[in-house]
């Protein structure tokens, strides 16, 4: 099985945060968001795993991190979406359609003498913004368990929210009858993921869906969004079935879910007092609420810090009360209190008191 991981997206919602690193570069509970994805899938994969990273928007970052901290425990592949446009030296794409099209060249077509050799030979396709919190051995393990061609993986999502994502009608067997991108009417509940594995018949059925849309596009076309096409390998005749995420899915698309992962992740992983000494942070007359996370070489005086916060390591915080907040590496923080906010690497900020303050790198606030 091949790895698919669309990577080049901009991330216009969390703006200016994003201004000068990508999406998946976002730091929780002392990684980015990639690094939790990636680390998930490396216990699952062997390092023999082809992982194609689909890359565009501050591609250099992209590739030289995962080279350096996963060239061993996968085969690497980058591709470059090119971009359809700029708006003020911001490039645009066509999109996830267009993203997961172009990892066609990596995949074979084959005739398959059995059902599970077919599977074996799929794709498995991520997207770099959003982590499981099931393991995706579990995923795996549904996939192949069942006479099907593919999963999607699904969750419950309030009534009232499911016309902000697409989602899956399902019969009694799980298998998806029909998905519909930010329904204008209530027809489901159950509200895509944002992991897909297909057998490899059923990838290649999806490169022609794709390669149908992508063909017909001029200057003013929206985005190709894959939904359609995965409509259409439904309305061929394949079995895709909804797998539900018994725990769900930690999404970083928008400031307030990157508050909410990495709440849920420094639960799960907490910076204690007893590691300090390790990680060479000194606390001066300060008080550590946790679940926390501090990286190396950050001082914190005259502070209350916690619950929820994550700190980036060679960071300085000074006389400052901070709450449920992300702050990235080599931050200096002096006479703030602040409550939900996002603080980028190589910040200044002085004597404010404001909540859900988001700020981007190398800035002076």
């Amino acid at each position: 099985m091949k790895i698919i991981g669309p990577c080049a997206g901009i991330g216009s919602r969390l703006r200016p945060f994003t201004l000068s690193k990508p999406k998946t570069f976002i730091n929780v509970a002392g990684k980015t968001v990639l690094e939790h994805i990636l680390n998930k899938i490396s216990d699952t994969f062997g390092s023999k795993t082809e992982l194609i990273l689909i890359v565009g928007y501050k591609r250099r970052q992209i590739t030289e991190f995962v080279k350096q901290k996963y060239g061993d425990k996968f085969k690497l592949i980058f591709i470059e979406q090119i971009p359809r446009g700029y708006n003020d030296d911001i490039p645009f794409y066509w999109g996830l359609g267009e993203a997961v099209y172009l990892a066609n060249s990596r995949f074979e077509t084959h005739t398959h003498t059995s059902k599970e050799a077919d599977k074996r030979e799929g794709s498995l396709i991520f997207l770099a913004d959003m982590i499981p919190i099931d393991e995706f051995s579990y995923l795996m393990y549904r996939y192949y368990e069942s006479d099907i061609d593919g999963i999607i993986t699904v969750m419950e999502v309030p009534k009232e929210d499911a016309s902000s994502y697409g989602v899956v009608v399902i019969d009694d067997n799980s298998l998806i009858q029909k998905l519909v991108e930010k329904p204008k009417e209530f027809i489901s509940n159950l509200a895509i993921a944002g992991i897909y594995a297909f057998s490899n018949s059923a990838t290649q059925a999806l490169f022609d869906n794709l390669k149908t849309y992508l063909d017909k596009r001029v200057d003013g076309s929206k985005e190709v969004y894959l939904t359609e096409s995965l409509q259409d390998l439904i309305d061929s005749g394949l079995k895709i079935a909804a797998v539900k995420l018994k725990k769900g899915i930690l999404d970083f698309g928008r400031p307030s879910e990157v508050l909410n992962g990495n709440k849920y992740l420094l639960k799960q992983k907490s910076v204690t007092i007893e590691d300090f000494q390790e990680l060479n942070v000194v606390s001066e007359r300060s008080f550590i609420k946790g679940p926390v996370y501090i990286g190396k070489n950050t001082k914190i005086s005259y502070s209350v810090v916690g619950p929820y916060v994550s700190i980036g390591c060679d960071s300085n915080i000074q006389n400052c009360i901070i709450e449920n907040c992300v702050i990235e590496k080599n931050a200096t923080l002096k006479n703030v209190i602040t409550e939900g906010s996002i603080i980028g690497s190589n910040v200044r900020v002085e004597n404010i008191t404001k909540n859900n303050l988001i700020i981007g790198d190398k800035s002076i606030y």
